[in-house]
């Protein structure tokens, strides 16, 4: 377990420079192309990474500071993300040891699977606010999409992530492989 803030700030400093990037593509390229009520939830990508890939006692902070830097595109509450994350990275901690990205197909599932769960959650969080579940259906029909496209680009993100966090494809950061 890497408890070295060393070891996390340059990595979390080039994680945020790309998630700059894929937001500002999301915001300004897509509705230039007329995808104007369409979003890729990129954040949902990184901190599923985190959650997955990496075993430090700072994750939440993480996950709170990568959703803070995504709520300056979004208008959604960097908050309600953080606690999301945070429910999600408890779940996974419980499942870790049976989760193998032994193919690109498993990879992809495992990313849907988990972003189903983020949903989930969200919606409930969401209702907890609201009282109503018609923006959860409205924003469920935009999300199954978003998610599909997330899923079948995270072997691609997972593998610049894993460079990024400097993290083995057979282990986690911090692990002695």
């Amino acid at each position: 377990m890497k408890t070295n803030l060393k070891d996390i700030i340059l990595p979390l400093i080039k994680t945020l420079f790309l998630l700059f990037f894929l937001e500002i593509m999301t915001t300004a390229v897509f509705p230039n192309i007329g995808l104007i009520n369409y979003r890729i939830p990129f954040n949902i990508l990184l901190v599923l990474f985190l959650g997955l890939r990496l075993e430090t006692p700072y994750l939440a902070i993480i996950i709170m500071i990568v959703q803070y830097f995504h709520g300056f595109f979004s208008v959604e509450g960097w908050e309600m993300g953080t606690v999301t994350g945070i429910v999600i990275c408890v779940v996974v901690s419980y499942v870790r040891e049976m989760i193998h990205f032994s193919s690109w197909g498993m990879t992809i599932l495992i990313t849907q699977v988990f972003q189903l769960l983020w949903f989930f959650v969200q919606s409930i969080l969401i209702y907890i606010q609201l009282g109503s579940l018609n923006y959860i259906f409205e924003k469920g029909w935009r999300f199954l999409p978003q998610s599909v496209i997330i899923a079948l680009l995270s072997p691609i993100f997972f593998y610049i992530l894993n460079r990024i966090w400097n993290v083995d494809d057979r282990g986690m950061l911090g692990d002695k492989v």
